[in-house]
């Protein structure tokens, strides 16, 4: 059998999906259809890290205090 290792995976693990990849997917092809109007790849590439949010905050550092 081909594919006995993936099926047996999903039995192992029945709460992973691949739904949040799908959702980012639809998003991406909305995009797409509604982007003709980008003049080139770099806008349309930067609409889609921010629209599916793949870009995270510049974590500061932690300023600990000096206690006398």
């Amino acid at each position: 059998m081909t594919y006995l290792p993936y099926i047996q995976n999903t039995c192992e693990y029945p709460t992973r999906t691949n739904g949040p990849i799908e959702g980012i997917n639809n998003k991406i092809k909305v995009l797409k259809r509604n982007a003709y109007g980008f003049r080139n790849y770099y806008h349309f590439r930067n609409r889609i890290i921010l629209i599916t949010k793949m870009f995270g905050p510049k974590q500061k550092g932690i300023k600990q205090q000096l206690v006398a």
